[in-house]
């Protein structure tokens, strides 16, 4: 009962997370993952613009927050790789995601913008990839279930 009220109090308080809750529960496996890419790229953007501002210890602070952030999802797309099934793909991917994590720690440290603009590019591009890859297995899948099969079934 009381976990009903907080969430009814949430949406009335805040429907954009009431909204977003909705959506990441109700998304596919491939719309969670350009998800995830959407929203590491979202902070690092932030990031990047907290980077450009001359310091001061709340800028910082949210600066590492933001890199954090994207750290965090970075983690979890590790974490949601199959090794076994994905080979080579998956541990190149791995390896990747790895390179993004160290090169944020340094942008981070560093105040390094180029680095920053680096990952955010490699997940832009891996995001494009992928929506790619899943609208394309949506047109085979929907030109699968249409085709006509030119044999007929041996069952009545």
């Amino acid at each position: 009962m009381i976990g009903m009220q907080q969430t009814s109090y949430t949406m009335k308080r805040n429907p954009y997370q009431a909204y977003r809750r909705t959506q990441v529960e109700t998304a596919s496996k491939e719309q969670l993952l350009l998800m995830l890419y959407d929203g590491a790229i979202h902070y690092l953007k932030k990031a990047k613009i907290k980077m450009q501002e001359p310091p001061n210890e709340e800028s910082l602070a949210e600066k590492t927050n933001l890199i954090l952030k994207a750290q965090d999802i970075i983690l979890e797309l590790m974490a949601a790789l199959d090794m076994e099934k994905g080979g080579d793909i998956a541990r190149s991917l791995f390896q990747l995601y790895e390179y993004m994590n160290y090169s944020l720690n340094q942008a981070n440290i560093r105040r390094d913008v180029p680095k920053l603009e680096e990952v955010i590019t490699l997940l832009s591009d891996l995001r494009q990839t992928w929506d790619e890859a899943i609208q394309k297995a949506a047109r085979e899948a929907a030109a699968a279930s249409t085709a006509v099969p030119t044999t007929q079934s041996p069952v009545r």
